[in-house]
């Protein structure tokens, strides 16, 4: 608590924490095509994905981009532990996401950044951003909302987008025992992680930006 509070008063934004779960040979997903049946492809186990729950139950906000979204229609909610529900933010500049999707309906509070004027319906917000916005502006608005610190579940590009930047803090990255031979790329981290664990002999790498 203490690094998300020095980190949200020094540096005027959330702490950010990276999540990410790959494939022996690297790969976060499969490739998608238009039309291809929504929902994940699991890497890792329910071990695995009741930790994240817990991570999730941690901090107070819960990030994924719009191409996650679409393709896996995630809930981005507690359901595996108990705690209070972070608040979801996606980016959907050009206003790709269905209105069915499980981000919104309005079970908890949610920021969708949105191409489309601002507006409010029930828990969820909509906040209008012009093309020239960034990630510096995204985190200055959820420093706005007091949004002490975010946990950014994917995808790639919002993944590659945090650590060009340097707009980060942590990553965790999972290691799973599966290989998708071809698909999209994992991030790359080239540095050495401060901690590793093996979960169910699926392997868990702690990163911290300062190495």
């Amino acid at each position: 608590m203490n690094r998300r509070f020095f980190t949200f008063l020094e540096k005027k934004r959330p702490y950010v924490i990276l999540k990410w779960a790959q494939t022996q040979d690297g790969f976060l997903d499969v490739d998608r095509a238009p039309g291809d049946p929504v929902g994940t492809n699991w890497i890792t186990d329910d071990v695995c994905r009741t930790l994240v729950h817990k991570w999730r139950a941690e901090e107070a906000g819960i990030m994924a981009g719009t191409n996650t979204i679409i393709a896996d229609d995630p809930y981005l909610n507690l359901r595996r532990w108990s705690g209070a529900q972070p608040v979801r933010i996606t980016i959907d500049r050009n206003n790709r996401i269905p209105a069915n999707a499980h981000i919104l309906d309005g079970s908890q509070d949610t920021i969708v950044f949105s191409g489309s004027a601002s507006s409010s319906v029930g828990r969820t917000r909509r906040v209008s951003v012009d093309p020239s916005y960034g990630l510096e502006d995204l985190l200055e608005e959820m420093r706005d909302q007091k949004i002490i610190s975010l946990l950014v579940e994917g995808g790639a590009q919002l993944h590659a987008s945090f650590l060009r930047s340097g707009l980060w803090d942590e990553a965790r990255v999972f290691t799973g025992r599966i290989s998708f031979s071809q698909g999209v790329r994992a991030p790359r981290l080239d540095q050495t992680p401060r901690e590793v664990r093996y979960i169910s002999q699926i392997k868990l790498e702690y990163f911290t930006k300062e190495g």
